[in-house]
């Protein structure tokens, strides 16, 4: 059974375009991961502070490989500074399609 991941990231006023870019310098290289099913990058359109992942893995332990990557472990190294909030989800699928 696959794993989906829904992770939001609040980022504070101003820092919208960096947060953006330091989000978007991660996506070829997870998608290259093994395992990697999905990784898409969103940003909300109520609130453009609010940036959401949708990503779906082909198991845990291939998504526990990805969170302690070079790239994403230096991601998560520049994030605080940025962010007024963070929650990450890891989902058990119940029914119907892809995440």
């Amino acid at each position: 059974m696959t794993v989906p991941v829904v992770a939001i990231f609040e980022v504070n006023v101003g820092a919208e375009e960096t947060v953006e870019a330091l989000f978007r310098s991660v996506i070829e290289t997870t998608l290259a991961e093994e395992g990697c099913i999905t990784y898409q990058l969103n940003r909300d359109t109520e609130n453009p502070r609010r940036f959401v992942w949708t990503e779906e893995w082909a198991s845990r332990e291939l998504l526990q490989k990805h969170l302690e990557a070079p790239h994403i472990t230096a991601l998560f190294e520049a994030l605080p500074q940025h962010l007024t909030s963070s929650e990450v989800m890891v989902l058990s699928p119940l029914a119907g399609g892809k995440a």
